[in-house]
């Protein structure tokens, strides 16, 4: 039984090791535009160049997951997190991909390319996840995307976009919050300084994914008093992103959150107010991103000690809210931060009004236990500067 055990590992040891099966010119060459389509915010037209992978090659997992990259897109990049509707229908799709990714892979058991898709999508699965703070479901996928990827490299150890989903497990995995250390302890372990020489090696390196590891370093240099914080690196890469893409709503906002982190104010408070002027006025700057900016605006000056500004822009955040059929992540922390803006202003019964209003709201996006926190024990002027993005 023990001869016929290794007999079965060492047959799918040589099985991964055999000659790599490549990516056919022509998927990778529009697989690359739907990837490139998506960074650029042109959803429309990612959909359509992967929709002509998956008409080209219907039974190969890489057009299935570049539609799935699409939806997760739309729910990132269009609909800030805040439709509940669209992460069910990233889940669903993502199901039926996997399904002909490990049906694909059956038959082509050295396709270095395909693992990479697989891990990809359950990569994704696993930040959506760790988003909501769905820690275990988080864990579940994130391993199933670090197996993937590794079968991917010992296909091809030069397939450099599958470090990415290393680098990702790995940091994120190294990095847990304290609330379920335990799970680190226990099954989850990750090395963060290794997941991000994984991320520096696919930037640089990669082919589909070096804006995806650049974009993830930037967020993880501009974490809030994280001991692997860079943000002055995170504001030369930035600013050399929004050269690339000037009108880019979204990488306008990863340049204003590496300013904030830097403590260049002056530069972010420019580009906060030139991010607000193009709001309605330019296709990429929705309405919908109004309450961020105010979040943005008013944790700023909250920093400088500007209360009565900070009031009025966590006040016009609060009131987008109205206006939208699912309450975004942002408007919902913008009611939490003019409570913490009363907490200093010691007007404690007001705060705790607040607090409790942005508890009324469901809980999407794991807020309640940081406004539990607030609700124990008051928001101190001590705090300033905090962080500028939602938790």
């Amino acid at each position: 039984m023990i001869k016929k055990m290794f007999l079965i590992l060492f047959v799918a040891i040589s099985g991964l090791s055999a000659q790599k099966e490549d990516l056919p010119a022509d998927l990778k060459e529009i697989s690359k535009k739907g990837i490139d389509a998506i960074y650029a915010v042109e959803l429309d037209k990612a959909k359509e160049y992967f929709e002509e992978a998956v008409k080209k090659y219907p039974d190969h997992p890489f057009g299935h997951f570049g539609l799935a990259m699409t939806k997760w897109a739309h729910f990132e990049y269009l609909d800030d997190e805040s439709d509940p509707s669209l992460d069910k229908e990233y889940y669903k799709m993502t199901d039926s991909a996997i399904e002909i990714g490990k049906a694909w892979i059956k038959k082509h058991p050295n396709d270095a390319n395909a693992y990479m898709c697989m891990g990809g999508m359950y990569g994704l699965r696993a930040r959506l996840y760790l988003m909501q703070h769905s820690w275990f479901k988080a864990y579940i996928n994130g391993k199933k995307a670090l197996s993937y990827m590794k079968d991917s490299l010992k296909i091809d150890p030069n397939l450099y976009d599958s470090y990415l989903g290393l680098g990702m497990y790995e940091y994120s995995a190294g990095t847990l919050p304290t609330v379920i250390r335990w799970l680190s302890k226990i099954i989850m372990s990750g090395d963060a300084k290794k997941g991000i020489e994984y991320l520096t090696l696919c930037k640089e390196k990669g082919y589909f994914n070096s804006e995806a590891a650049e974009l993830i370093l930037i967020e993880i240099y501009t974490q809030h008093n994280s001991p692997y914080a860079n943000p002055q690196l995170a504001v030369k890469w930035s600013n050399e992103l929004r050269k690339k893409y000037p009108f880019h709503a979204q990488m306008h906002f990863v340049q204003i959150v590496s300013l904030y982190e830097a403590k260049m104010y002056e530069e972010a408070e420019r580009e906060m107010l030139e991010y607000v002027s193009r709001v309605g006025k330019h296709p990429h700057y929705r309405e919908k991103y109004l309450s961020r900016i105010y979040v943005a605006l008013g944790t700023l000056y909250m920093a400088k000690k500007n209360y009565s500004l900070a009031n009025d822009y966590f006040e016009k955040a609060k009131e987008t809210i109205k206006k939208e059929k699912h309450p975004s992540r942002w408007g919902v922390w913008g009611i939490v931060r003019l409570g913490n803006v009363y907490d200093i202003e010691n007007l404690r019964e007001k705060a705790l009004e607040l607090y409790n209003e942005a508890l009324s709201y469901k809980d999407n996006w794991g807020f309640k236990e940081y406004i539990d926190e607030f609700r124990s024990k008051p928001f101190v002027v001590n705090s300033l500067p905090d962080q500028l993005p939602p938790p």
